[in-house]
């Protein structure tokens, strides 16, 4: 009887316990804070290596630094070598399956890959696109590209190349002829003009057919050097800007530099670095998402440049006299005084 008495206490006293616990629980447990904004999360996508010094290293460093200026608003990630069409659509998709808002393409074929996933997308999905490099044509509700105004640089850089020349015979090795390399050989063209010569009598152009092979990049250049007496170089894009380098490095030549800053490549020899600064673009996309331009209006094309801050001039070792003159043409650039070659549709 003493057991049961016992037992029964106990079951007692925990029926209460438990009670007690429930009510204080609920009477005392603290409101949840509420809920933080909802970060944008953002996706890049890079054809190719990141340390490239060039279009890639450009691309990469644009995001770290409008990432730092979004901390705490955005969730971002980055891929590298993507480069294949075949390989960019499941890319895009597998973002956007993870939640991206906003996917970036660095390069001219992520154009087509970005405008037919956008054409299957819900209305109720929130996905927008920026291919850098895009074609135009790919412009739609959902669908930005971006370029850089090369033929900016490239005026400069044939003004800068035909006058530092002492054989008069200059040339320009890049990857493939698209987009910002194309351009940038019409500016190139215009400048040499500017500066009194014609370009096809000295001015001398290969494009490599490939972005990636360092080895051709350099064979090409050093051919062109010994066939024209070429004694300065305007290289750009990704790995056959550091094969054209190699090869005046090697050839003793003055070598431009296009995309990233990078003194140490070539120290000797470099002229003139211009800088792109992709963040300028992203965060025009940015802020057009963010204040409905983007749902609102649809895709648009936007563009880096000297009167935006995005496209930079840097001086390598360039005469202090002829730098004078260089900053004078980006003022009457930037004012608007001096036709490239190229008008922005």
């Amino acid at each position: 009887m003493a057991n049961q008495t016992t037992a029964a206490v106990v079951a007692a006293i925990i029926i209460i316990a438990v009670i007690a616990f429930a009510i204080g629980y609920y009477v005392k447990k603290p409101t949840p804070p509420p809920p933080g904004p909802t970060k944008v999360k953002i996706a890049f996508i890079f054809p190719g290596n990141v340390g490239d010094t060039a279009w890639n290293e450009a691309g990469y460093k644009g995001m770290l630094a409008f990432a730092a200026k979004h901390a705490g608003e955005i969730e971002y990630t980055w891929v590298q070598g993507v480069y294949d069409p075949a390989q960019i659509r499941p890319q895009i998709e597998s973002y956007i399956s993870q939640g991206y808002n906003l996917i970036v393409g660095l390069g001219f074929q992520f154009g087509k890959p970005m405008y037919d996933v956008a054409q299957n997308l819900s209305a109720d999905q929130d996905v927008y696109f920026l291919a850098i490099a895009g074609a135009p044509q790919y412009i739609s509700s959902r669908v930005s590209v971006a370029d850089v105004r090369t033929d900016e640089s490239g005026f400069v850089s044939g003004y800068l190349m035909i006058k530092m020349s002492q054989t008069k015979q200059v040339a320009f090795v890049a990857g493939m002829k698209v987009a910002e390399l194309a351009r940038s050989e019409v500016g190139q063209r215009s400048g040499i003009q500017y500066a009194g010569y014609d370009p096809d009598e000295v001015y001398h152009v290969d494009y490599v057919g490939d972005f990636h092979d360092v080895t051709k990049a350099k064979t090409e250049t050093m051919g062109i050097i010994d066939q024209y007496n070429v004694d300065v170089v305007k290289a750009m894009g990704d790995g056959c800007q550091l094969g054209a380098i190699s090869a005046a490095k090697e050839k003793k030549v003055y070598a431009l530099m296009s995309g990233t800053y990078h003194p140490e490549v070539y120290p000797d020899g470099v002229l003139m670095y211009e800088v792109w600064h992709w963040e300028a673009v992203y965060e025009e996309w940015y802020q057009d998402y963010k204040n409905g331009n983007l749902s609102a209006n649809g895709g648009k094309l936007y563009w880096l440049s000297m009167e935006n801050g995005g496209l930079e001039i840097v001086n390598g070792i360039t005469p202090s006299d002829l730098w004078s003159e260089v900053m004078d043409l980006v003022g009457k650039i930037k004012a608007g005084q001096i036709d490239t070659g190229f008008t922005p549709e």
